[in-house]
């Protein structure tokens, strides 16, 4: 489990794809320091299993759902990625809860800066409309949000400068795309709540399914 406060950010150091998977590596003191073979480690939000440690070097496996499901696809080498370290017993919950299972792929349609500050708005497929809500806490790549505006198909967000700063959503900009995971307590209840009367077969399906 993650609370959505990133640890680190760092580079691709190697991406060798093969049939439907493929194996990443990371280059990072942090990460290579403070895990174990078998731990996780979220990057840009998806939970992923380290598979050895090099020297500062991390590899992952990374199965064909997660690409599916996630950006990983898009990484070239020296991509810069949020990684964040699974949360300890006795560590502080700073942010929400964050699983690590990506929910869907969303896109950059508008980025506002004030100032220091950046409102970004984030579009994605309407079915996972009942999912956000104002003031409520999404995780973009990884990172604990607080949705500011809410639409049929989009969140607005707005980073500070200390998380601009320490994660690469410095980076985005129109038509970027995006991980999504929305807010675990939130498919929960909705799900508990509209079991019997879906509105839309798709949202259904997926939390029946598990997908989401």
């Amino acid at each position: 489990m993650f609370t959505g406060l990133i640890g680190s950010v760092a580079p691709i150091k190697s991406l060798n794809k093969s049939t439907g998977a493929c194996e990443l590596s990371i280059d990072s003191e942090f990460v290579s320091r403070n895990v174990a073979i078998g731990d996780s480690v979220a990057i840009d939000g998806a939970c992923l299993t380290v598979k050895d440690i090099v020297g500062r070097e991390v590899r992952f496996d990374v199965s064909s759902e997660t690409i599916k499901r996630t950006i990983i696809d898009s990484y070239q080498k020296n991509t810069e990625v949020n990684c964040e370290l699974s949360i300890l017993p006795s560590g502080r919950m700073g942010g929400h809860i964050v699983l690590g299972h990506i929910d869907t792929i969303g896109t950059v349609s508008q980025i506002y800066k004030d100032n220091e500050y950046s409102r970004i708005r984030i579009e994605f497929d309407r079915i996972f409309a009942p999912l956000v809500v104002e003031k409520g806490s999404i995780a973009i790549n990884g990172v604990s949000l607080t949705i500011n505006e809410i639409g049929d198909n989009f969140a607005v967000v707005m980073i500070i400068p200390h998380t601009l700063e320490h994660t690469n959503l410095k980076y985005l900009k129109g038509l970027s795309r995006v991980n999504i995971e929305f807010d675990i307590l939130g498919k929960y209840i909705y799900r508990m709540m509209s079991r019997s009367s879906f509105k839309d077969s798709r949202l259904k399906r997926l939390l029946e399914e598990g997908e989401i």
